[in-house]
């Protein structure tokens, strides 16, 4: 047995993985709203032979496609959604396709169809009888705004033995990284109104209140660790000012590499709101907007995706697509371009050498060790089934994700290539979990002591209990 008929597979399909694409590009939608998105994967798959399951009473778009049975199940994780006011043209100009709608700025048309079409390339092995198991493809809508945590709540990547995904970027390397946890609630402070220069001692201002509890986690930042982070906006502050606001609310969000230590922080912040409401004689409502924990890599399966990340070719491109690569690749000086790589754990040394290119030729094994400040909703994956990703580049050097430039090269055909190369090294390494079961264990025995004495838990429910540990302690 080998890998050639995963690989050969979706080699022959390349130019139907590129046609779906492009169509998500050219019609990219909004967290919560992918329903021709989705609809279009569940054809796709269904007309390919998939078992597929609809999940939209628990995440309106979600599914599974399924082919195979029995042990081992692989689990792939797909995404389609797209970001706000990102609509851009394949160029090296800013110029939106239509002004102020949205654009697929973090490669989520690309991040889908690769998993899908690994899926499909080991569906080929599992007919022709070479492999024995389960492959499931996940449709998970929402990452943006951290859909998958419902997913896991309720059991969907329950019974998995192994998890493979990938993330576009700028360089190719095995996503050795973890990420942060990260926890978002809304604080709303309910006062009383006055006429702001009459009365204004009969008023109580729910602004006053938010400003203090700003103010307090502005304080809070010196007694933080290093590596956390809060950010927050004011998405109510009162009507007019003559009228002491009655209401006023804020978003924050608490990230943390480890989601026991985002917690300990959130459950600072709340003290610091719930001064604030007693110093202001307002009331304090709050919770949960979203959350997810933190990515948990196993080194198992990431050495299994380097072996595989090594072994299978690197893309070639054409003078036109090597031209495109420049001319966006040069929106960006060195120093940007160097601090984008190193967010993801590339080295110094190596990073000074990838500045120099305009596609990333070759491939690495970075961020061992590292957490990425950013979170994504694979960590709640990661901590139900041993998880590891890739990342391959469909970028130029330099050129980070949520960016005008990141759609341009999204949309674009060395985009494609990079795709195609990550659906090869998810499908072969795929393969090599189903072969050998000494490597599935040895992955699973890895996850079974990184997360000694943990549950797994959705973030909503971690707060929830912080919120009955505060109802139980004001009586």
């Amino acid at each position: 047995m080998s890998k050639t008929t995963v690989i050969t597979a979706i080699e022959e399909r390349t130019a139907a993985y590129a046609r779906m694409a492009d169509q998500l590009w050219k019609n990219p939608e909004l967290s919560y709203q992918e329903k021709e998105s989705s609809l279009l994967q569940k054809k796709y798959l269904r007309e390919a032979g998939f078992r597929v399951t609809e999940l939209d009473h628990i995440q309106n778009y979600a599914f599974i496609a399924e082919f195979g049975s029995g042990a081992p199940v692989i689990g792939l994780l797909g995404e389609f959604d797209a970001l706000p006011g990102l609509s851009q043209k394949v160029q090296g100009t800013q110029e939106a396709v239509v002004e102020g709608a949205p654009g697929h700025a973090c490669g989520h048309n690309l991040l889908g169809t690769a998993c899908l079409a690994a899926a499909e390339g080991v569906k080929k092995a599992l007919e022709k009888g070479e492999l024995h198991g389960t492959v499931r493809y996940f449709g998970c809508p929402a990452e943006e705004q951290l859909g998958k945590p419902k997913l896991a709540a309720a059991g969907v990547f329950n019974g998995l033995d192994s998890i493979i995904s990938w993330h576009p970027s700028d360089i190719n390397t095995v996503a050795a990284y973890g990420t942060n946890a990260s926890v978002e609630l809304e604080f709303s402070f309910h006062g009383q109104p006055a006429h702001a220069a009459q009365v204004p001692h009969l008023g109580r201002s729910a602004l006053d209140a938010l400003t203090l509890m700003s103010i307090g986690v502005e304080f809070l930042r010196e007694h933080m660790p290093t590596s956390a982070r809060v950010h927050y906006i004011v998405t109510a502050g009162g009507e007019r000012p003559n009228i002491v606001p009655k209401y006023a609310a804020g978003e924050y969000q608490v990230r943390s590499p480890r989601m026991r230590e985002a917690l300990s922080l959130l459950t600072r912040v709340i003290d610091v709101a719930k001064g604030a409401a007693m110093m202001t004689g307002t009331r304090l409502e709050y919770h949960v907007k979203y959350g997810c924990w933190d990515v948990m890599p196993n080194k198992v399966i990431s050495d299994a995706l380097w072996e595989n990340l090594k072994g299978i070719p690197n893309p070639t491109w054409t003078p036109e697509e090597l031209k495109l690569a420049a001319e966006i690749n040069s929106l960006f000086n060195d120093d940007q371009k160097r601090a984008t790589l190193m967010g993801l754990g590339v080295d110094t040394a190596s990073a000074d050498e990838l500045v120099k290119q305009a596609l990333h030729e070759g491939v690495g094994y970075w961020g061992i060790g590292w957490t990425i400040p950013a979170s994504t909703d694979v960590g709640d994956a990661s901590h139900i089934a041993p998880t590891a990703q890739i990342n391959t580049a469909t970028s130029p050097i330099g050129v980070g994700a949520h960016t005008w430039q990141a759609t341009a090269a999204n949309g674009s055909t060395f985009a494609i290539k990079g795709m195609i190369y990550a659906a090869k090294v998810m499908g072969a390494t795929a393969y090599d979990l189903m072969t050998k079961p000494d490597v599935l264990a040895a992955a699973q025995a890895e996850f079974k002591k990184a997360t000694a004495g943990e549950t797994y838990a959705a973030a909503e429910n971690l707060v929830r209990e912080i919120q009955e540990a505060d109802s139980v302690n004001a009586k």
